[in-house]
């Protein structure tokens, strides 16, 4: 950067280094939608053969909720595709031919209980019979002839490995939720085998909490989406497993102060009922003495503006004076950021300026179901509805429209 550059010493800017605009835009404007997600918002839902174990007493059944609950950690499905250079008259061209995928990890916490111990031993002895053929004492394991030195010179020989009979499989499905801002996106993984499962260790000297884990592999993924409510994510919000279904407090606040609540209800009027001289009697007691009497004035102060401010704003929190916005009548950026919308609309008006600017308009998807390749191949009345469209959305005060409308002028010489 050069030593002329005004940016640089902040001899011509107002912004540099004022506030994090730029992360305010990118990830905060428009209710986060671009924020990135939390790893710890979410949820697994295994779904087990109904055919297979014992049914309802089987442990994997009875305890199918409480699993999904018990999952420390999940990995989320990857893909690896097989891709083959050749030759095309020597021109390099790259084919694909095959798609893997990778196996993903799944870690229990191994609970004081067992559920998930149980899971793995439900797999284990539904898939092979290693587990079921030893029916001996602990202290002499093949006493049935099972697991012998010599068991294959007996008349029967008992089954072993993979020998069960079984047809079926154990999982029908694995789904892993993704949560945020009340809705969810969802993985499932189609016919899910376990490649590994590890039962964790045991380690005198630590203090760690034990683990059971488990790989799995699978043959396809299925992309779902909706909104979280009810019973979506299935098992989720299930009383019987201790979620707790209790509204926040924090709901009765927000409730109150936002504009379209009842104010007869709420923190806000219980302040107003009860009084402020009430509240800091309360607070600091009813006798008089100069230090009660002064931190009495300065908690009034303090809360009569509280109060005050958040019955005229009527929403909290509050916005940071210096990101409002000062309108202006001239054509060009607020802040040297955003043009005000009127100011949009009339450089739009102006075709030659408005071909430039409603690609980048239509791309944003303001026009549901409709593409550039769409406007290119409409009729002139066609294409007319579509740009009246966004200036009306864009007058209407929607910020992301404008902000991008902004850019494009920008970018083309205007408003600077």
């Amino acid at each position: 950067m050069s030593f002329k550059d005004a940016f640089l010493f902040n001899l011509e800017s107002e912004t540099h280094l004022r506030d994090a605009r730029h992360a305010n835009q990118i990830y905060t404007q428009n209710n986060f939608a671009f924020t990135p997600k939390t790893k710890f918002m979410y949820h697994v839902n295994f779904i087990p053969n109904p055919e297979i174990g014992l049914g309802e007493v089987s442990n994997t059944f009875k305890f199918q909720k409480e699993i999904g609950v018990l999952v420390k950690s999940a990995d989320l499905p990857s893909f690896r595709a097989s891709v083959e250079n050749k030759q095309q008259y020597n021109r390099k061209k790259n084919v694909q031919t095959r798609v893997d995928y990778e196996d993903c990890r799944i870690a229990f916490h191994d609970d004081n209980t067992g559920v998930t111990r149980a899971l793995l031993e439900d797999y284990y002895r539904y898939y092979f019979q290693d587990a079921n053929t030893i029916t001996g004492t602990p202290l002499n394991p093949a006493a049935n002839g099972a697991f012998g030195s010599r068991d294959k010179y007996f008349s029967k020989v008992p089954n072993y490995g993979m020998n069960t009979g079984k047809t079926k499989p154990f999982f029908n499905s694995i789904t892993i939720y993704q949560l945020s801002r009340r809705k969810w996106v969802a993985y499932t993984l189609v016919n899910p085998l376990l490649t590994a499962w590890d039962h964790g260790s045991v380690e005198s000297g630590s203090s760690d909490f034990n683990e059971n884990t488990i790989n799995v592999a699978y043959e396809a993924v299925q992309y779902t989406s909706g909104t979280v409510g009810g019973d979506t994510p299935a098992g989720m919000a299930d009383q019987s497993i201790g979620y707790d279904t209790t509204p926040s407090p924090h709901g009765y606040l927000d409730n109150a102060m936002n504009s379209d609540a009842d104010l007869s209800k709420g923190l806000i009027p219980a302040l107003v009922g009860l009084g402020t001289s009430a509240l800091l009697n309360k607070a600091f007691g009813n006798k008089n003495s100069p230090s009660k009497n002064i931190l009495k004035q300065v908690a009034t102060g303090v809360i009569g503006g509280i109060v005050s401010n958040v019955l005229s704003q009527n929403k909290l929190p509050v916005p940071d004076p210096q990101n409002n916005v000062t309108p202006s009548t001239s054509i060009g950026h607020i802040n040297g950021r955003m043009m005000l919308p009127a100011n949009v609309n009339s450089l739009l008006s102006i075709p030659a300026v408005a071909s430039q600017v409603m690609p980048a308009l239509i791309n944003s998807g303001a026009l549901p179901n409709t593409t550039m390749a769409d406007y290119n191949s409409a009729t002139p009345s066609v294409k007319a509805a579509y740009e009246s469209d966004l200036r009306s959305q864009i007058a209407q005060g929607d910020q992301n429209l404008t902000q991008i409308a902004s850019n494009a002028l920008t970018d083309l010489g205007y408003g600077t």
